[in-house]
């Protein structure tokens, strides 16, 4: 669902880049009241597994494919507005490394899949896991949420481009993207179903925790946590490395769409600043093969990702440490 250069109006770009911007901004504030280990590292992997599981379209037809958002399984795990973070770092690396996802269109691809899919997917989950209670509740809210979050981007989607100039095909638009996403809400589902209930079972202790400043906020990560980066990131290459290059090929949701109605071909296929791997496909000298090359890509940049969620929880620690100590006399 990631929308290229040149879909939408740019004045429609603006507003949903500032409303990204903002977003995100009050995102990293309530972050940085929260971080300690289990946060610091809860990100950097989190980030890790969405991105590559975001490589590995699955799919819904003979025609069509999706793809993970992951932003309610990041916030049942960090909470609201860090799992909004992680969108945000596993976004930026695909639109400037991968050039998937135009430029000019980051913030409205964050206001739907960060500040929809992570933030306001939770408002979804938070109540449903509090009427059900218990393990259980956490499952099916879960699973419940993801489905919303897709739809609810997907809706998202289909208002900035009646914004841009497509009001008159609104209703049709609306309609093709709520059946497409639709069928992809279930795999979003029953992705984060198996996750959540894995989790559950071996570590139920990785779950979101009411909002209290964590203690213990320093960095380090000695012990079960440092396992739980190391197990994290294994898994998040393992997909990158042995999944992503088996990805169905067939178009996602919205290029399926796009072409249908035939609003993708105005976008411009050229992005204004070039990607250092386009396509996924990163090349290595005297292989010449499709599927290394995705593997390859997938591996560079889930670590990529990794460092930068796990780099913008370092600063955040830092910066909250510093507010922490008093000026000198």
């Amino acid at each position: 669902m990631h929308i290229p250069d040149a879909m939408l109006d740019p004045r429609v770009a603006l507003v949903t880049g500032l409303v990204g911007a903002g977003g995100l901004l009050f995102g990293l504030r309530r972050l940085e009241r929260r971080l300690g280990e289990r946060t610091t590292v809860l990100m950097g992997t989190m980030s890790a597994f969405v991105f590559a599981a975001q490589m590995v379209n699955f799919p819904i037809g003979p025609y069509v494919s999706g793809h993970l958002l992951g932003g309610v399984l990041a916030s049942v795990l960090l909470g609201p507005w860090a799992g909004a973070v992680v969108i945000a770092a596993v976004l930026l690396v695909q639109c400037f490394l991968f050039a998937d996802g135009g430029v000019t269109a980051l913030g409205a691809n964050f206001v739907n899949m960060g500040l929809i899919g992570a933030a306001l997917g939770y408002a979804i989950y938070a109540p449903i896991r509090r009427w059900i209670g218990g393990p259980k509740g956490v499952l099916i809210a879960a699973m419940v949420a993801a489905w919303f979050s897709v739809l609810l981007a997907a809706g998202a989607l289909a208002v900035e481009l009646a914004a841009s100039g497509r009001r008159a095909d609104f209703f049709q638009i609306l309609s093709w993207m709520a059946l497409v996403h639709a069928a992809i809400g279930l795999g979003e589902a029953i992705i984060t179903g198996l996750v959540v209930r894995f989790l559950l079972v071996r570590r139920p202790d990785l779950f979101e925790t009411p909002d209290e400043e964590e203690t213990g906020a320093g960095i380090s990560v000695a012990g079960r946590w440092g396992q739980t980066l190391v197990g994290g990131l294994a898994v998040a290459l393992a997909i990158a490395v042995f999944l992503a290059p088996f990805a169905s090929q067939s178009p996602d949701g919205l290029e399926f769409v796009g072409d249908k109605l035939g609003f993708l071909s105005e976008s411009s296929p050229t992005p204004p600043i070039p990607a250092p791997i386009p396509e996924y496909q990163l090349p290595i000298a005297g292989v010449n093969h499709v599927k290394v090359a995705t593997a390859a890509a997938g591996l560079v940049g889930t670590l990529v990702v990794f460092g930068v969620a796990w780099g913008m929880a370092q600063v955040l620690t830092h910066s909250k440490g510093k507010e922490a100590t008093p000026d000198a006399a």
